[in-house]
């Protein structure tokens, strides 16, 4: 059973719903006005992205826009957040692995992509989680992202942002997979036809979140990384939601993984008394 790391870092998504559809209207619990929530695709190609009016106008009803992190961060809170995506005291890839792996990833790169050696040197400092998503994105090529056009729709609308996490605590998750893991990963990964990229986003584009985790029920997943980046992360995001929706009507913005399955976030929000409606 082949794992693909592009599904791990883009998407990771995870069970079956029986429901065809991202956005949902979130109300009940004598809330005054309704909320929405909208599964997205974090990076996908220009010529595929597109935002409905309906999403546009759940968007537009509301009071704030919250995604899994705060995109408004401070030059400190960027630089940090550089610091904690490369690897500690100047390491490269090379040092971290075999010297075959190490070869195998530098000539993939080099290669199959094109990269320059200096721009290969400079990108290898990287964790192999990161440097995995910078070469998915080149294989990807032009991209938009939901997060960063919510964004600008979100300032244009005048509306207040939030994150349902920190950046802080999403990069301290990242460091708990071990190097050697994050390494097996991103040597799964290297794929110049991104076939498996192609079949997940025609899943999203038609909005099958049954497929969408067909899919990735072909992937093997360590327990850990699905506790950690899935489990854990709903759970601590409920009570934040549901504190945000007492105050205000909001567009909630996560990632298509954190919706379906019994420890999907509509069903956890359903345990706590809400109405999910689904709306496209």
């Amino acid at each position: 059973m082949k794992k693909n790391t592009l599904l791990l870092c883009l998407f990771t998504l995870t069970f079956l719903s029986s429901k065809a559809q991202l956005l949902y209207k979130i109300e009940g619990k004598n809330l005054e006005k309704p909320s929405f929530i909208y599964g997205t695709i974090h990076i996908m190609p220009e010529k595929d992205f597109i935002i409905s009016e309906s999403v546009k106008s759940a968007l537009k009803s509301c009071n704030e826009l919250a995604m899994e992190i705060d995109l408004n961060m401070d030059l400190k809170t960027q630089i940090e957040m550089i610091k904690l995506s490369m690897l500690p005291d100047g390491k490269t890839i090379s040092d971290i692995t075999t010297k075959e792996n190490a070869e195998r990833i530098r000539n993939f790169c080099i290669d199959s992509i094109k990269w320059k050696e200096s721009k290969y040197n400079k990108t290898s400092r990287f964790k192999p989680f990161f440097l995995s998503s910078i070469i998915t994105q080149e294989l990807i090529g032009k991209s938009k992202s939901y997060e960063i056009e919510f964004k600008k729709l979100a300032k244009k609308n005048k509306m207040s942002m939030s994150g349902l996490e920190t950046i802080q605590f999403q990069m301290n998750l990242m460091s708990e997979i071990s190097d050697e893991e994050q390494i097996r990963m991103l040597l799964l990964g290297l794929s110049t036809d991104n076939s498996e990229f192609k079949k997940l986003l025609s899943a999203y584009l038609k909005k099958d979140i049954n497929l969408l985790g067909s899919l990735m029920n072909d992937a093997e997943f360590s327990p850990e990384f699905y506790s950690n980046f899935i489990v854990k992360r709903n759970q601590k995001w409920i009570p934040v939601i549901a504190e945000l929706i007492q105050k205000k009507s909001a567009f909630i913005a996560v990632g298509a993984a954190h919706l379906p399955g019994e420890e999907g976030v509509l069903h956890l929000l359903k345990e706590s008394g809400y109405t999910i409606t689904p709306v496209e």
